[in-house]
């Protein structure tokens, strides 16, 4: 996820957190708890992305580097755990001075747990994946449930957090970002200007019941807005995960999804099978409810039935890109760096390029190197990657025969 979005879940646990202290306590917090929780859970919510740091530059490996390593061992469980008990110590250490009230030590070291791990938790709802229970499981997780910049997170946040901040520069600089995600959504190309009109209405509507709601709810309401958008879009990518995999042939592998921004109910796909040595991708629009929105109406992967295939309600064929599988092994068999690539790579087409080089292609953001997964290598590697972590290849299941 974006990080005003991880800023925003943070913030909204600080909140919580705060708001469980006082009603146990029957009172106000101590002096400046408030200030203190929200900001561990805004810095617990975006610890992880410390990896940008070393991922890639320091390391040497440049945009390989930085796909291998960005959301690699900082998000990870045990990452998450051992950051949040060094935050709690932190902000024990910061309350000690104006005196600890009851349940306050507590409430600190669940919200850093809670804030470290909502960052792991987030990212894996997208489709670019996280590999979260290393060092005992090296594989890729992925949602493929959320845009990674999702409107509708921040419309569900925004409002209760403008009320319950207490200093004004906040307060002003929440209002402020409110009204630029509604701006954004009118001139942001992906999102139609059904969805921006929806949005609008939608996010006035809850500013309103956020407004009327009672002091003491209003962080409950943003929380459960929060989560309800989320469960919202996993029911959606489950169906149109379904659709997919019905509407594929018998070498089915998998397929990459990824929701149209600020509406859960358009997904593109790029779907991957296996099928008499042929490995091919085939976009696809899908529409996990055709009966609430049909799929002529979802322009994710730019369809009309470009591979000529026939397909089932809520799906619509785009272009193919198919190969011998047995090139695919053979790369990643004899090519190092391809090889490392690959530990990454989800969704994975390539071609020789001239002057004995070769480029390898992520179908899930773009072909013919326009995307930032995309690498040009010569075709016989003479210099290895340094530092390639041990994460299973996502295509780890077509790599190796059999």
């Amino acid at each position: 996820m974006d990080n005003v979005t991880h800023a925003l879940a943070g913030a909204l646990m600080g909140a919580a957190a705060t708001a469980l202290v006082e009603r146990r306590a029957g009172r106000p917090s101590t002096q400046g708890f408030g200030r203190v929780a929200m900001l561990l859970g805004v810095v617990a919510a975006e610890l992880p992305d410390a990896d940008l740091l070393y991922a890639g530059p320091v390391l040497g490996m440049g945009r390989l580097g930085y796909l291998l390593h960005h959301r690699g061992h900082t998000h990870t469980v045990v990452f998450a755990l051992a950051a949040a008990l060094l935050l709690w110590g932190a902000a024990l250490a910061r309350r000690r001075r104006a005196g600890l009230g009851p349940g306050e030590r507590g409430a600190l070291l669940a919200l850093a747990a809670a804030g470290t791990l909502s960052h792991i938790a987030l990212d894996w709802t997208n489709g670019y994946g996280v590999h979260p229970f290393w060092p005992l499981d090296d594989r890729w997780y992925y949602g493929d449930a959320v845009f990674i910049v999702e409107p509708w997170l921040w419309i569900a946040a925004l409002p209760p957090l403008v009320l319950l901040v207490r200093s004004a520069v906040a307060r002003a600089l929440l209002a402020v970002a409110f009204v630029a995600i509604l701006g954004a959504a009118w001139t942001f190309g992906p999102v139609t200007k059904g969805t921006a009109a929806l949005l609008t209405v939608g996010a006035l509507a809850w500013a309103a019941v956020v407004c009327a709601a009672p002091a003491t709810r209003r962080v409950a309401l943003g929380i459960a807005a929060f989560l309800g958008f989320e469960l919202v879009a996993f029911a959606a990518s489950g169906a149109a995960r379904d659709r997919v995999r019905a509407a594929a042939g018998a070498g089915y592998v998998d397929a990459a999804l990824e929701p149209a921004a600020a509406n859960p109910l358009c997904f593109g796909a790029m779907v991957m099978e296996v099928e008499g040595g042929i490995y091919r991708v085939t976009a696809a629009d899908v529409a996990p409810f055709p009966g609430l929105r049909g799929v002529e109406r979802c322009r994710q992967q730019g369809g009309g039935g470009g591979a000529g295939r026939p397909a089932p309600a809520g799906v619509r064929w785009g272009e193919e890109w198919v190969a011998p599988v047995d090139e695919l092994r053979a790369l990643f068999a004899g090519h190092c760096e391809v090889a490392a690539a690959l530990r990454f790579v989800r969704v994975p087409s390539w071609e020789p390029l001239p002057g004995d080089s070769l480029r390898l292609d992520d179908l899930r953001y773009a072909r013919g190197g326009g995307g930032f997964a995309s690498f040009a290598t010569p075709a016989r590697a003479t210099v290895c990657p340094r530092h390639v972590p041990p994460w299973v290849p996502p295509r780890a299941d077509i790599l190796v025969r059999g």
